[in-house]
């Protein structure tokens, strides 16, 4: 890639995009805004780019950081890119700049506007996934004091304007699980756009914080959209535009930010970085003690640490930890649970560990050992199922994939198959990204039973149907 922007080859720039992430030409040029036919005709070679203006709209089009604009020759860019672009540097004064209310504004508008004007099967936004030391680097500044504030002069919004924009984020927070895509998802971007546009005009602090609130929630269901579609960058970019918001909101909304951490440790996870799961873990819980959390979100904040203990095969670390997140559990005191832990309860925290013990199971050589995480996984996600809500379909399917997951492990395959398929109808009317790439790996684990006939049948019909795509 370096060398095809060195040599400012527009097609092999293409066929490596293609190569990597699967687009095709349609979406190629609607993202650079070039006729399909045009896109084809670079590809083959048979046309080339020269023009700058040309080149900088491919550098916008496909999103490409800083670094890779230098070697076009280009300016730096100013997407609002986290670790690689203007005043995201190692120098205190580039940090606190990144983490000032007028730059989080900024930053917001001008993303969400890129993000609006993308057409559907455009590239999303997000850019390269930010991981390791950089990452750490500038989210560690959320444990920094907020900036003096600079709010002034007269609102140029209402009382009852304000509440509307408020009451409109909390029914956003609430909208059902399974619209998480399309227009839908714009009109959540459309929103966060609107108000980041009134918090860069001058408002006094008070409306000012309560509309960084709202924008910090805003930012975090397009991260939790982002996310659930598998889009990694364009979540993690949105999770930290949301720490950003919620930090110049003030200190009593410290432990939002707290929240918008323990996601982002989940993505890590997801994506099997267990290191940087730990780092963003331990500086959520750091932050959380600062602020008297509950019991509640220290509990779960002990639950991803411990989650990340397993991802990396230390088996009593993960016991220690799960055993601390039990204890927080039970003791249910330490004041008012904010609205976002409070799904974490005893069937989340079981089927968590139950998918722990999985993994695990999966990481031991010695077969009497797998077979007794296994069985532990087990007795934990059926745990799980018992005490969910029957209301929270997508947990539900998450905890029998799991258990079909667990089943293989344990040599049941006609099991696994009966509890994966009462996933799958589930999945159906939740058309979860999340859910699906579980299925898939089902899908794929499965593999070893296929000649099983209940086995094969369903690995056929899940290829025709939900795992078509």
């Amino acid at each position: 890639m370096r060398r095809s922007l060195a040599d400012q080859d527009a097609g092999a720039l293409f066929r490596l995009v293609r190569q990597y992430t699967g687009a095709s030409q349609q979406a190629i040029g609607a993202a650079t805004d070039l006729a399909q036919p045009h896109v084809s005709a670079i590809m083959a070679g048979r046309r080339s780019v020269t023009a700058l203006r040309t080149w900088r709209r491919l550098a916008d089009g496909l999103s490409m950081p800083s670094d890779a604009r230098r070697l076009l020759g280009l300016a730096e860019s100013d997407g609002g890119d986290i670790g690689a672009d203007r005043g995201t540097g190692t120098s205190a004064h580039g940090m606190d700049e990144l983490w000032s209310a007028p730059r989080t504004a900024q930053d917001i508008a001008e993303i969400t506007l890129k993000d609006l004007m993308k057409r559907r099967d455009a590239f999303a936004v997000g850019g390269a996934l930010i991981m390791g030391a950089t990452l750490t680097e500038v989210l560690e500044h959320w444990l920094l004091p907020t900036l003096a504030g600079s709010g002034h002069g007269p609102s140029t919004i209402g009382e009852s304007e304000l509440g509307r924009i408020e009451a409109a984020t909390v029914a956003l927070r609430h909208w059902d699980d399974r619209w998480r895509l399309g227009i839908r998802r714009k009109a959540v971007i459309g929103q966060l756009s609107e108000v980041s546009e009134l918090v860069e005009e001058a408002q006094p602090a008070p409306v000012q914080a309560r509309l960084f609130t709202v924008m910090a929630e805003l930012s975090k269901i397009v991260a939790a959209m982002s996310y659930d579609a598998g889009d990694h960058p364009t979540a993690q970019k949105y999770y930290t535009f949301s720490l950003r918001a919620i930090h110049q909101a003030g200190p009593e909304h410290r432990l939002y930010g707290v929240g918008v951490l323990a996601d982002m440790a989940r993505q890590m996870l997801d994506l099997h970085r267990p290191d940087d799961a730990l780092d963003i873990s331990r500086l959520a819980l750091d932050s959380a003690h600062a602020h008297r959390a509950p019991e509640r979100v220290l509990a779960m904040l002990r639950t991803r640490e411990g989650w990340s203990y397993a991802r990396m095969g230390r088996t009593e670390a993960y016991r220690r930890t799960v055993s601390q997140a039990e204890e927080l559990l039970d003791g249910g005191g330490g004041g008012e649970v904010p609205d976002w832990a409070r799904n974490f309860d005893h069937a989340e925290l079981s089927g968590v560990v139950g998918a722990r013990y999985r993994d695990l199971a999966g990481g031991q050589e010695d077969r009497a050992a797998r077979r007794r995480f296994a069985e532990e996984s087990a007795r934990h996600i059926g745990r799980a199922l018992r005490l969910r809500d029957p209301a929270k379909k997508r947990s539900r399917a998450f905890d029998l994939v799991g258990l079909g997951r667990t089943y293989l492990l344990l040599d049941e395959p006609e099991e696994s198959v009966r509890v994966v398929r009462q996933a799958a109808d589930m999945q159906r009317s939740l058309d979860s990204g999340r859910v699906r790439r579980r299925i898939h790996d089902w899908y794929t684990e499965s593999a070893a039973f296929h000649r099983q006939p209940t086995v094969a049948e369903a690995r056929d019909e899940l290829s025709r149907t939900l795992l078509a795509q």
